[in-house]
């Protein structure tokens, strides 16, 4: 629950009493909440300005800023010339929000995240794990035959989504027209192997399990829900799971970027954020580090940029030295 006072629409002699009123609500809120951490929290969330700010312009979170930060500087969007722009860890939304105001009508905006969510109106999405192979292959078909992806995957009970003991369905699937039209293709070169402009990643860190606990069955650490979370609170853990996640996107970038591509990467910094600045800058001809006004003086996030994506990679070079 939130509040935005506005205080120019009340009347002279009634400001005063809501404003108070409105303190004395917040704190009586504040107060239901035992923990500390949580109190801390709403403390926060009550006095953010951008937080207000994104409940005003109907924004699904404050990171929409940071977003719009980048781009001032860096103008990665153009709404004179169509892009591919994908957008991982896209959930709740708030960059691809961004993105879709900020490009060109035709452009083609593609959403991934282990999470289910909604995609924004215009943009297209897949609940996936970018760590797949395959599903870097639907990402290539989503952009080369241009059909639209708006369906969140169930999760199965016992399997979770990261098994793959669903061929009931897919042989289901493959009956329906949407999916001969798009897989029974006889030219197979009609896939392009690079077709994206922009891959833009704030990906959270997974949250660790320990599988040696009562929690630690199929059903449980399967679980999407489960498996992801917002950062710990523990710095070192949070910049080695971050460490993963950027890794992760920048072999995405090198496996579905064209090249002169541009990449744009959360990294909360650490021990090994150095090292991959240096794997960055193998992979573009521009590397930089960018912290927006708008992330919080505290937190420990940096966006490293990537422009103009180099023609040739070796991939097995830039991981290994």
């Amino acid at each position: 629950m939130s509040f935005i006072i506005h205080n120019n629409i009340l009347p002279s002699h009634l400001g005063k009493t809501f404003v108070n009123d409105f303190s004395r609500l917040k704190q009586v809120i504040i107060s239901r909440h035992n923990s500390n951490s949580q109190s801390r929290w709403l403390e926060r969330q009550w006095n953010d300005h951008y937080t207000r700010e994104a409940k005003l312009q109907n924004l699904k979170s404050r990171a929409a800023f940071k977003l719009i930060e980048i781009d001032d500087k860096f103008h990665l969007f153009n709404k004179s010339k169509t892009q591919s722009i994908l957008d991982l860890g896209f959930a709740p939304g708030a960059w691809s929000q961004v993105i879709k105001s900020r490009s060109s009508p035709d452009s083609m905006i593609l959403g991934v995240d282990i999470l289910p969510c909604t995609p924004p109106h215009g943009v297209s999405a897949i609940q996936a794990n970018i760590l797949s192979r395959k599903t870097h292959e639907l990402i290539r078909l989503f952009y080369s035959k241009h059909f639209k992806l708006n369906t969140i995957d169930k999760l199965h009970k016992n399997h979770g989504y990261f098994q793959h003991m669903l061929e009931e369905e897919l042989i289901r699937l493959k009956e329906t027209e949407t999916y001969k039209e798009v897989f029974s293709s006889d030219d197979n070169s009609k896939i392009i192997k690079s077709p994206i402009d922009i891959i833009l990643s704030d990906m959270y860190a997974p949250w660790p399990q320990d599988f040696n606990s009562k929690f630690s069955m199929n059903n449980i650490t399967n679980n999407a829900y489960i498996r992801m979370a917002n950062t710990s609170g523990l710095t070192v853990r949070d910049h080695a799971h971050s460490i993963d996640l950027c890794d992760a996107a920048l072999i995405t970038a090198i496996d579905l970027l064209k090249p002169k591509g541009n990449f744009v990467c959360k990294l909360f910094t650490g021990n090994e954020d150095k090292l991959f600045e240096k794997r960055v800058r193998k992979v573009f001809q521009d590397c930089y580090r960018f912290k927006p006004k708008s992330s919080r003086n505290e937190s420990k996030e940096v966006y490293i940029i990537g422009l103009n994506k180099n023609e040739a990679i070796d991939k097995f070079d830039v991981f290994t030295t």
